[in-house]
């Protein structure tokens, strides 16, 4: 998670803070690349069993 937090010591209603999590972009990301190689490596083994 990323945060990030912007003060304001004269106007305090004013202050802003961001927070975004990068947990579920992680494991998509992950989740894709896995399926990718894994799709890749059976049209590899399908493509060697019909030659």
């Amino acid at each position: 998670m990323i945060k990030y937090r912007k003060q304001n010591a004269l106007e305090p209603e004013k202050d802003a803070e961001v927070s975004v999590n990068l947990t579920p972009l992680l494991f998509f990301a992950v989740g894709f690349l896995m399926m990718r190689a894994l799709i890749g490596t059976v049209m590899e083994s399908q493509e060697q069993s019909h030659t």
